[in-house]
């Protein structure tokens, strides 16, 4: 078990978001968190898998929505409703406690991203431990797409908070996908933004159903960014190193649209390489909340479950689907996919037929490797 100071936390953070893929939950936001709970005196605990007890109750706070502004129909709904004080996803943890009769004894992250944020908090406020790992091992647009899905572990009870007061309790859900839909329906109508704990699990069963090491390994690309900007060197570089992954271009960001389509973010960004040796220097990005796939003309380069990134060019820092714009320098990365996601289950939740293509496509791009090199 490990204490963490504030630098460390704030490592995480940058790391996990860089593993964010354009999704997973706001820096700004998550930095903001977690900068407050030190002011106050607080600080992160985490703990590895295998330091976590087999009778442990354990489960996965966050908060699900868009960046985009709610209707104006659940807006006039909303204006005259009370504001209740706390964090959305403590709510819902304390609220899973309370209906289940037992104490979470342990806090994992749903996800790497801005969210991971909101994980520490919940920990922080419960007084119990964050573990270093979690089931995704990057951002992922969906409920359903989960290594608990892969390895049939349950996504109920579940508890659903918004900011107004309200609560629920989904005692069964058909599977994942029923439950993203209630999930998700829950955030529309709260203002597109609430929290979710689910999950809930033994710490026996849950050590083999998540992706262990995944907070350090953000960590350490965290830092490894951190570090280059203060020595001067390439923090993109810096990244792609400590992460292991591939360059597939730096240029300008020449198109970037999205629009709020069901509560998903879906939108395109074209980037144009400083590289002007090649035939065609356009790489063309459409993300659905994370980024699922890049183009170079009808030359798929990569796609999920593998790691799409972008980041600001001068400091390494990730940028957000919804916040790259045109005219931003930039460089696009991709990291491998957790081995899990490789798997023929991994790959029919979260791969290529999620959105549209065959599932032979993910290895087809794999072996051609179509990156740049550093």
């Amino acid at each position: 078990m490990r204490t963490l100071h504030l630098q460390e936390v704030e490592d995480i953070l940058y790391g996990a978001c860089i593993y964010g893929t354009g999704g997973g939950g706001s820096l700004d936001e998550g930095l903001a968190l977690v900068r407050e709970l030190y002011k106050a005196g607080k600080q992160v605990t985490i703990l590895t898998l295998d330091e976590v007890k087999d009778n442990w109750l354990v489960a996965s706070p966050y908060y699900v929505g868009s960046v985009a502004p709610p209707s104006k129909e659940v807006s006039k709904r909303l204006e005259n409703l009370t504001i209740v004080k706390g964090n959305v996803s403590t709510i819902a943890a304390r609220t899973l406690q309370e209906h289940l009769g037992e104490p979470i004894q342990a806090v994992i992250a749903t996800e790497l991203g801005g969210n991971t944020a909101w994980a520490m908090e919940t920990a922080v406020s419960l007084g119990v431990p964050l573990i270093d790992a979690d089931p995704a091992g990057r951002a992922v647009p969906d409920l359903a797409h989960t290594t608990f899905n892969i390895f049939d572990v349950s996504i109920t009870p579940f508890s659903l908070a918004n900011k107004y007061g309200d609560t629920v309790i989904v005692e069964t859900a058909v599977n994942h996908d029923r439950a993203e839909q209630i999930a998700r329906s829950f955030a529309t109508i709260s203002g597109n933004f609430s929290g979710v704990c689910d999950h809930p699990i033994k710490g026996e069963k849950l050590k083999n159903s998540v992706i262990p090491g995944t907070l350090t390994q953000a960590e350490r690309v965290g830092r490894a960014m951190r570090l280059a900007n203060d020595q001067g060197d390439s923090p993109v570089n810096a990244v792609i190193l400590a992460g292991k992954g591939k360059l597939l271009t730096e240029g300008i960001v020449s198109d970037a649209t999205w629009a709020d389509t069901g509560g998903f973010i879906e939108g395109s960004i074209a980037v144009q390489s400083i590289n002007n040796d090649r035939e065609d220097t356009s790489l063309n990005i459409w993300f659905r909340n994370e980024y699922m796939i890049a183009k170079r003309g009808e030359e798929i380069v990569s796609v999920i479950p593998e790691l799409i990134v972008i980041l600001d060019r001068k400091n390494g820092v990730p940028i957000l689907n919804p916040t790259c714009t045109t005219g931003m320098e930039v460089a696009v990365v991709t990291f491998p996919a957790p081995k899990v996601w490789e798997s023929d289950k991994g790959l029919s939740i979260f791969g290529p037929e999620y959105i549209g293509l065959n599932r032979s496509t993910y290895f087809e791009v794999k072996k051609e490797d179509r990156c740049l090199k550093v």
